[in-house]
């Protein structure tokens, strides 16, 4: 059966730019080897909901149509990948703003907007906020290892992807209960991850209500006493 929007497969893939530089992948010894690899980011198959926004346009209309097993590759051109270039996106910041020592190449945030600092003259910064691989062609060489079917392990799946391998669950008929991980509630990440696993279980797999169980005790705030 051929992929669709609203399905959820299991994907391993690698993106390169087209001089060969790979920018990120799901294979941990490829991400070792090119000096991309990221500590406690889980590796292997992901598990993707098509048509969820979770990967760019370009590959995800080339993923949709195909079918368990099916292996290639793709050429995501700016407009349907990390956008093209815009100027207006390079802004000038007084320096005082930032309330830290900045220099060129820093990542910052500014006012929710993530950017990178591109030169820095006469007490003001020039900060990019474009995406780094805007404007720029990518192929990515991808797999379809599975189109998951069983709405059990869709949850699953899901909750492992967005909440933790290790995230304890129960499943009673259209409801779901997610003991969420000690100390997760420190991630800012996880301010949006809670809404991506609960938006995604509720759009995507048909249940009803989630419920998230968070659990904050006096061991959270001892190194503060």
């Amino acid at each position: 059966m051929s992929t669709k929007i609203g399905d959820i497969i299991k994907l391993t893939y690698t993106g390169r730019l087209e001089d060969g530089t790979i920018f990120d992948t799901t294979d941990e010894t490829v991400a070792k080897e090119n000096g991309i690899h990221q500590e406690g980011r889980p590796y292997g198959p992901l598990a993707v909901v098509i048509g969820s926004g979770f990967l760019v346009q370009g590959f995800e209309e080339d993923i949709t149509g195909k079918k368990a097993g099916y292996k290639g590759s793709v050429t995501v051109q700016p407009e349907v990948g990390f956008g093209l270039r815009r100027v207006e996106l390079v802004e000038t910041i007084p320096e005082k703003k930032f309330g830290f020592e900045v220099k060129p190449g820093d990542a910052v945030e500014v006012e929710g907007r993530m950017g990178v600092v591109q030169s820095m003259s006469g007490g003001r910064v020039k900060v990019d906020f474009n995406d780094p691989l805007a404007g720029q062609v990518i192929v990515y060489e991808y797999k379809i290892e599975d189109v998951i079917e069983d709405k059990n392990t869709k949850i699953g799946e899901i909750i492992k992807q967005y909440v933790g391998k290790d995230a304890k669950y129960k499943v009673d008929k259209d409801m779901v209960t997610i003991e969420v991980p000690k100390g997760l509630y420190l991630d800012d990440n996880w301010l949006i991850g809670k809404f991506i696993v609960s938006k995604f279980l509720i759009r995507f797999v048909d249940v009803k209500k989630v419920t998230l169980i968070e659990t904050i005790d006096e061991n959270d705030f001892k190194e503060e006493i």
